[in-house]
């Protein structure tokens, strides 16, 4: 494998680690709020009274509900297209390197990184700005990451036929 290649799986490693802590960190927060808002399960004795929440915490909820909501609509699906997408470029380069195909994949490869770095932060940024309730920062950084799934899909794909 090239440098590059091997850098590619080496990045979506270590992103798809980053993306898994951050969805524990989003449960963990959607934990905590339902234990504030007073929705957790009436054996979960530690929580507090329905009647005593606030506004602020129903709100707390929903919006962490949301989040955790959003997260599973893209994480999941990018993950494996991120996955697939280095293995098609690991084949390319397999067979570059065995001589068998003249198209080196360095240039997916490096693609590759970018798009799933870009995906991971917008992920993580988009979380950020949902918690502040910035709507428009939240669009935004939701269409990078869904621009960066696409780029991924499409990346793998062509790495694919090559």
């Amino acid at each position: 494998m090239s440098s590059l290649s091997t850098q590619a799986l080496r990045a979506t490693a270590v992103l798809s680690a980053v993306l898994w802590f951050k969805v524990c960190a989003t449960n963990i927060g959607l934990g905590g709020a339902k234990n504030n808002a007073g929705t957790r399960p009436a054996e979960d004795s530690y929580q507090k009274n329905a009647a005593d929440a606030t506004e602020e915490d129903k709100t707390n909820l929903d919006r962490a509900q949301r989040i955790v909501n959003n997260d599973l609509e893209n994480i999941p699906y990018t993950m494996v297209l991120a996955w697939g997408s280095v293995y098609c470029i690991g084949q390319l380069q397999m067979k570059y390197d065995l001589k068998v195909s003249s198209y080196s994949a360095d240039g997916h490869a490096l693609a590759h990184i970018v798009f799933y770095t870009i995906f991971v932060i917008s992920r993580v940024a988009h979380s950020i700005v949902y918690i502040k309730g910035l709507s428009t920062p939240r669009s935004i950084v939701w269409l990078f990451g869904a621009l960066c799934s696409f780029g991924i899909a499409i990346n793998g794909a062509i790495a694919s036929f090559k």
